[in-house]
């Protein structure tokens, strides 16, 4: 009786062992099926937010070299460098309160468009042009000055992996 006591128990042990891992296998399964997918996801994700610093860098870049006034270092910002001119335009910070900029990536990842909330420094030339007005600007004067709360709004694309900038355009607001 002993003998057969043992067996019915590695049966019934064996039978639940295999009862209870055909569930926890298939759920196994679809767990390594999901870390496929979630790495592809963060992959998506990760390259998304290194676009986004991408694109903030090279605003701050295009920043830091308009206000020094390294024009030749602007234009190689630009995929057409005849486009790195904004007229007027000669310093520009960010506005911390009149809002935050935003940057947002067309779905193929290679355009984007970005809004940066600013105060520019506006140059406009002393009209009419008299002997006066060029003795001031051989001096590097003759033009007014204003400070303009407005938008600089940006078109970006992405090339051979290196993002350059398409256009800007700034707006008074």
């Amino acid at each position: 009786m002993k003998t057969t006591l043992n067996s019915a128990r590695r049966g019934f042990l064996w039978k639940a062992g295999a009862a209870l891992s055909a569930p926890l296998a298939a759920v196994a399964m679809r767990a390594h099926a999901n870390v496929g997918e979630d790495q592809a996801v963060l992959a998506a994700r990760l390259a998304r937010l290194e676009d986004l610093k991408a694109i903030g860098d090279l605003n701050s870049r295009y920043a830091r070299h308009v206000n020094a006034g390294e024009h030749d270092e602007v234009a190689r910002l630009f995929t057409n460098p005849t486009r790195a001119r904004l007229p007027g335009l000669c310093r520009f910070t960010a506005d911390a309160l009149g809002g935050h900029g935003a940057i947002e990536i067309a779905a193929s990842g290679d355009s984007a468009t970005s809004r940066l909330v600013c105060i520019a420094q506006i140059e406009t030339p002393i009209e009419p042009v008299s002997t006066l007005v060029e003795m001031a600007r051989a001096q590097g004067g003759g033009v007014t000055k204003r400070a303009e709360h407005g938008v600089l709004e940006g078109a970006y694309v992405k090339r051979d992996g290196v993002w350059k900038i398409e256009h800007l355009n700034f707006r008074a607001a």
